[in-house]
């Protein structure tokens, strides 16, 4: 009689038993069981992260914590400027990395701005031709690495999108195919040559400024492209080593002898010449190469030292070979240093007595995409008398310099700690934009890169 009611019992248990199993499955292969609750969780969740939703900027930035190194070059040379020119069939190329390691569908698009990097106003018919948006299509895990990630990729223009016009553009990448979910914005320029550029940099002609600046005289000649009001109708914007917070943007001709247009200025066109960029070498971290001070793996994370560093202002100009402020991502033996390079923990200290008073002290450089990020600026350590800085950076060639930002200001100020000597090599960058009569967009006739030493860049 037991053995009777055991085996009753145990046949109910086990139809209840493939009951439930049956209706889990169900649930699981059918959304109408389970979507709604999920659905209102992932809507809860994207409307909290688009509450906190950085407005859109007109210049090259990063949105999201989890997007890193994102770089725009003309397509197989890093080290060049985003810049193409019209009708070259010459393309660029955008890397960045996620750092969640997890497949996400990116989106991109394109805004045609004016000189002063605001939307032109123009359709997109007008400024583009084929697809006005587009998925990036093309990603590869990290690999041989101790922090996974995704390397995703996209080159252009191609065969389904060309540009129309000349002028600044800004390429806007954003996520789940919402506009307003941003993860980065890259300018980069298309140039319709018109006019040519003859520069002559050199030392301050003023004596009080002659030790720590560097002016920058230059011609433009259109002689075959027609100005009528070259004093309303063209801009002229001068950056230095690709930094944006100090560049010129309001010269206007000091001399116009038809078909030239002179800039000769002796104090308008002044750029501190600031120091050479210090650098480190992180392409192969198996040992310790230039500046750097100590490497160690911890929970599996690569923690990579660099040497404690002292302030130059006081210091005596020494010349070196340097980037400019850029990077090279790299990493030695390795084929694809988009997907093999792997990621570090660095730590930055410069030794100072005492904290500077009315600011912040930022690493800036193109590691900080030119800007002064919140995730490099330096704290000051009171105990140690030094500023320390620890931050996320991928494997590479670095240069950078400790950029005083003074609060409320927008110009960062590298004289404070660097020094500044107008014997420094930099780089300075020719934007030239032209209004014709009756148009409401910029075009970009001109470009040109300078090096201090008159050598020509471009």
């Amino acid at each position: 009689m037991k053995f009777f009611f055991f085996i009753i019992s145990s046949a109910l248990l086990f139809a209840i038993s493939c009951k439930t199993s049956s209706t889990s499955t169900a649930g699981s292969n059918s959304p109408k069981n389970v979507t709604p609750v999920k659905q209102t969780v992932n809507q809860l969740k994207e409307e909290k992260e688009l509450a906190k939703k950085e407005p859109l900027q007109y210049q090259d930035h990063i949105y999201k914590k989890n997007i890193a190194t994102a770089q725009l070059f003309v397509k197989d040379d890093p080290m060049t400027y985003p810049v193409i020119f019209l009708r070259s069939g010459r393309q660029l190329e955008l890397h960045f990395d996620d750092l969640n390691s997890e497949f996400h569908t990116y989106s991109y698009k394109y805004i045609h701005c004016n000189a002063n990097w605001e939307p032109s106003g123009l359709t997109k018919q007008e400024y583009l031709s084929g697809f006005f948006s587009g998925y990036i299509e093309d990603y590869e895990y990290s690999f041989n690495t101790l922090f996974s990630y995704i390397n995703y990729s996209l080159v252009f223009p191609n065969q389904e999108t060309q540009f129309r016009l000349s002028g600044n553009y800004l390429l806007l990448v954003y996520a789940n195919n919402n506009e307003e979910d941003l993860v980065l914005s890259k300018r980069f320029y298309v140039v319709d040559e018109k006019v040519s550029i003859e520069s002559n940099i050199r030392m301050a002609t003023l004596a009080r400024y002659r030790e720590y600046k560097q002016e920058i005289d230059f011609t433009i000649n259109h002689e075959n492209y027609n100005i009528q009001d070259p004093y309303g109708n063209l801009k002229v914007v001068i950056s230095q080593n690709r930094r944006w917070d100090n560049a010129i943007t309001d010269l206007k001709p000091l001399f116009v002898k038809t078909p030239e247009l002179v800039y000769n200025y002796e104090d308008n066109n002044l750029f501190d010449g600031n120091n050479e960029y210090r650098f480190f070498d992180a392409k192969d971290l198996r040992y310790q190469s230039m500046n750097v001070d100590g490497i160690q793996i911890i929970d599996r994370k690569t923690h990579v030292y660099l040497l404690p560093e002292e302030p130059r202002s006081f210091k005596r100009y020494f010349n070196q070979q340097d980037l400019n402020g850029r990077r090279l991502i790299k990493r030695d033996q390795s084929r694809d240093a988009n997907k093999e390079a792997d990621y570090m923990i660095t730590h930055f200290m410069l030794s100072r007595e005492a904290k500077v008073p009315g600011g912040d002290i930022y690493v800036f450089g193109e590691l900080s995409d030119w800007e002064f990020k919140e995730a490099f600026k330096m704290d000051y350590v009171e105990v140690n008398n030094e500023y320390v800085l620890t931050t996320k950076l991928k494997q590479g060639y670095y240069n950078y310099n400790y950029v005083f930002l003074a609060d409320g200001e927008t110009k960062g100020d590298m004289s404070v700690i660097e020094g500044t000597h107008s014997e420094t090599e930099n780089d300075y960058y020719f934007f030239i934009y032209h209004r014709q009569q009756g148009e409401i967009y910029d075009r970009l006739v001109g470009f040109d890169i300078k090096n201090s030493n008159n050598t020509s860049r471009n």
